[in-house]
């Protein structure tokens, strides 16, 4: 996993206001396979914990895979900043 500049430069600025001070990945059973889920919360103990670019980062061990080739971004669209995970393929029925 990596983080772009821009991914690195907005999560910065939502963990500095958060209490919370993780992001976290995680699996939610769908109806053909696992889904993926972001928050910001604290790592389960079963998480993987990463530190990348300085933003800690927890991995449950079911999206773990999923998640090794891709690039956290940010892009803004019509005004609003949001999470693009470059790479990462959603699985469907």
């Amino acid at each position: 996993m990596k983080i772009s500049p821009d991914g690195k430069k907005y999560l910065s600025q939502v963990l500095e206001k958060s209490k919370v001070k993780t992001l976290r990945f995680y699996g939610i059973q769908g109806c053909c396979s696992i889904n993926l889920g972001i928050v910001l919360e604290d790592a389960h103990p079963t998480d993987e914990v990463l530190t990348i670019d300085g933003i800690p980062l927890a991995i449950d061990p079911l999206v773990k895979n999923e998640l090794e080739e891709v690039t956290i971004h940010a892009e803004e669209e019509n005004g609003e900043i949001g999470l693009l995970l470059i790479g990462y393929v959603p699985h469907c029925c």
